[in-house]
């Protein structure tokens, strides 16, 4: 990748959704382009560090330890705008950080985006397990459903303070789980999906979160609850004590 394959993207609106979460609107070149109505949509940011204007210089030597990956929570091409939903966690990592702190006019640098593989067509329920780094990939994938979807959807959050409105069908039932110490390893969004009663036909499931979290599932759903395939997107967005390059080689490293 070199900086042919980057944009630069400027702050339009921050707003605070809770105290762990902050949703920032960007206009970019490349907004133009993407797929309005697609779930699962992705891209790679590159943020200058907190309290910087931006954009960063890209440094095609080291701009690989500053990428982070995000899902676009909405997309409006026609107005080459996006909206990107940032965990904060005080003064931890990079875009996080730089998020609560931007403005409008602020810039950062963007990659076109990627879209995850998940499909739900011939599910006959639904279930999704999500921490708060993967609560907006979950929630897109819950506002794609149709009407008469049923199922069950369990967000891990940090605080009570830190539910917020998710569009989902009536039928799926929503749970808030919270763990405050987001440093320590949790076993309760598993336990939860074991106290469920499991429905009759197929599910598709949708887990996204820390890497241990999602070895659990990876587990659970091939030999405990064994799930298709094709309806079973379960993936680790982020490891406890690495940061994001670091996470993808350990990711690689345990695939080989």
């Amino acid at each position: 990748m070199s900086s042919s394959n980057f944009a630069e993207a400027i702050v339009l609106r921050t707003a605070q959704l809770t105290p762990h979460m902050y949703r920032l609107t960007f206009r970019s070149e490349f907004a133009a382009d993407f797929t309005l109505g697609a779930p699962g949509q992705y891209l790679k940011v590159l943020a200058p560090a907190p309290g910087e204007a931006g954009p960063p210089a890209f440094d095609p030597n080291t701009y690989k330890t500053q990428m982070r990956t995000y899902t676009l929570r909405h997309v409006r091409p026609a107005e080459q705008e996006f909206d990107i939903d940032f965990v904060v966690h005080g003064d931890e990592g990079i875009a996080g950080p730089w998020a609560k702190q931007a403005r409008p006019g602020n810039r950062i640098l963007i990659s076109r985006p990627g879209t995850l593989k998940f499909t739900v067509e011939e599910a006959d329920w639904h279930l999704f397990a999500a921490d708060m780094a993967a609560i907006p990939a979950a929630a897109i994938e819950l506002e794609g459903l149709p009407e008469h979807a049923v199922g069950d959807a369990f967000f891990e959050i940090l605080s009570e303070e830190d539910r917020q409105p998710v569009r989902a069908p009536a039928g799926i039932a929503i749970h808030w789980i919270i763990k405050a110490d987001s440093h320590a390893p949790s076993d309760e969004l598993i336990d939860a999906i074991q106290s469920i009663s499991w429905r009759d036909g197929a599910p598709s499931v949708f887990v996204a979160g820390e890497f241990s979290v999602a070895r659990l599932f990876r587990t659970y759903f091939r030999k405990e609850r064994p799930t298709r395939k094709d309806l079973t997107y379960v993936s680790s967005y982020w490891k406890l004590g690495l940061i994001e390059p670091e996470h993808k080689a350990f990711k690689a490293q345990i695939a080989a």
